[in-house]
């Protein structure tokens, strides 16, 4: 029995070694536990200087006030021509202009957007739409709320808004009849026939007095016997697909073709050039359009489109915050502001896409 012990029992050497092997094992795990530890303190430290950094550098200022634009989307490139002017003169006096419809999901009528404005209690509104009655009287429950309200290319002058930003009826009726002379030089027959694209919203004064300032320019020139044949078209503005369809309508009567077509806005233009080329009645319809894309100054260029009333778009949406400003602070302003316009001939267009090619080739 006493051999067996003796040939089991542990070695001292054994006895020693066991204790240190677990000694150095808890010390290695102590040393990366607090290595892990420094680390982690280390870059929380390096995240936490960054962001207070970046907090104490990044300030938000206050803006003084809360503007609205609100236009139908009918004619988007030219409106973001305008909302980009009101964005950069809204910075410089410290405004929010917000496009409503952009933050907004769904589809709203101008009319809706004016509900949701008044009821925002927002401090300016810059509008474009119909002058029914009902916007009227939307357009007056604002500015009874203490909302300025500018109106902008189509005035609502029965409402109670401050100003109106924009060309006037007549001086527009003026510059489309001088256009309309120039067309039809020379003359090639006794009576030429003229038709006049609008929207079917247009009021029926504002009507008149383009009517009435195109026949001034043409009476000026000829005599009545040979005054030209005007028919006016209303077109609804729904969606572009409708106006297409009413001005493909037109090219289609080749009996009753017009030898000039009057365009009041930009969509109107683009159908109507896209439709004389598709019925092949380029050069035989003369096209006097509203507004210049790139696309258009082409179409001018090769005289696919005789000329075109281009509005300064960005400068009437400068002219929007300005007014607002202007009654905000000395409750005054001017009720009606003119916009700078431009006719645009073949040589315009050609100077004009000359001077963007060089633009680009320079950036480059």
């Amino acid at each position: 029995m006493s051999d067996y012990i003796e040939k089991t029992n542990i070695p001292e050497e054994t006895k020693t070694r066991a204790p240190k092997t677990a000694f150095h094992i808890m010390l290695t795990g102590l040393t990366v536990m607090v290595l892990v530890a420094v680390l982690s303190a280390i870059i929380f430290s390096i995240i936490m200087l960054r962001f207070n950094g970046t907090s104490e550098t990044k300030s938000y200022e206050k803006l003084d006030k809360h503007y609205v634009f609100i236009t139908d989307d009918t004619e988007k490139e030219f409106w973001d021509q305008v909302y980009a002017g009101a964005q950069e003169q809204a910075e410089l006096t410290n405004v929010y202009v917000e496009r409503l419809a952009d933050n907004l999901s769904g589809e709203y009528s101008t009319k809706e957007l004016l509900r949701v404005a008044i009821n925002s209690s927002v401090d300016g509104i810059i509008f474009c739409g119909n002058d029914d009655k009902e916007t009227v009287e939307l357009i007056d429950k604002a500015v009874e709320n203490g909302i300025f309200v500018v109106t902008l290319r189509q005035d609502i002058d029965d409402s109670d808004r401050q100003c109106f930003v924009g060309m006037n009826s007549y001086d527009l009726g003026i510059e489309y009849g001088k256009q309309i002379l120039k067309a039809l030089q020379p003359r090639t027959k006794l009576k030429h026939k003229i038709c006049i694209l609008m929207e079917e919203t247009t009021t029926e004064s504002r009507q008149n007095i383009i009517m009435l300032a195109i026949q001034e320019v043409l009476s000026a020139q000829w005599e009545e016997s040979l005054m030209p044949e005007i028919e006016i078209k209303k077109i609804r503005m729904d969606d572009a697909f409708s106006a297409e369809e009413a001005i493909r309508d037109v090219f289609m009567d080749e009996d009753n073709l017009p030898d000039v077509m009057v365009c009041m806005n930009s969509i109107y233009t683009q159908c109507t050039y896209q439709a004389a080329v598709d019925y092949n009645q380029v050069g035989d319809v003369k096209i006097i359009g509203y507004y210049s894309t790139d696309d258009m100054l082409e179409a001018i260029q090769k005289q696919i489109v005789y000329s075109a009333i281009r509005v300064e778009t960005e400068e009437m949406g400068r002219s929007c915050i300005k007014a607002l400003k202007e009654y905000e602070e000395t409750g005054y302003t001017n009720s009606y502001v003119p916009v700078n316009t431009m006719v645009i001939g073949k040589s315009e267009a050609g100077r004009m896409l000359n001077e963007k090619a060089e633009n680009e080739g320079a950036g480059n």
